[in-house]
């Protein structure tokens, strides 16, 4: 748990000294065009997600992503997030997907999306469905060829 909380004070850290350092002349020297490229890549990753769209969703991640899940450790690589991925959906499928407080830093070739979400959660073997409520953050680095990717993230339920 202790690493957990380290990697998550380290990546923090890392991802604000690069918003501040950049967001004032990065973020609002950004085009609108790559802004709006951001925000429909992102938009469709998350409706991937609400429909346990798998294909679709992978299709967004960069080979090297890295997720830390709430109380889990890295799971690092596109690999390591299909088995990841995989057993989740064995458990549960989505059910509902809501995103609200959201923020998004856009830089030279980097991406920070920082929100709260309400992810709904139905059991695969039936029963009472839940919802889990937190933060995340979401890095998204561009391609060579101009495509947005899905890095980083990092998500903590808040009760």
């Amino acid at each position: 748990m202790r690493r957990v909380a380290s990697l998550v004070a380290v990546t923090v850290a890392a991802c604000v000294a690069c918003v501040e350092s950049k967001s004032a002349t990065a973020d609002s020297a950004a085009a609108p065009s790559v802004r709006a490229a951001v925000e429909s890549t992102t938009a469709a990753f998350h409706e991937a997600l609400r429909n346990n769209d798998s294909a679709s969703l992978y299709s967004f991640v960069d080979d090297n992503v890295v997720m830390i899940p709430p109380g889990e450790p890295p799971v690092q690589g596109i690999a390591a997030m299909h088995k990841w991925y995989a057993a989740f959906l064995g458990q549960y499928h989505t059910s509902s997907l809501t995103l609200k407080d959201k923020e998004v830093f856009v830089g030279d070739g980097w991406a920070t999306e920082i929100g709260t979400y309400e992810w709904g959660l139905q059991p695969t073997a039936g029963g009472a469905g839940a919802v889990d409520r937190g933060h995340y953050m979401q890095v998204w680095k561009q391609t060579p060829d101009g495509r947005w990717k899905f890095y980083r993230e990092l998500w903590n339920s808040a009760g």
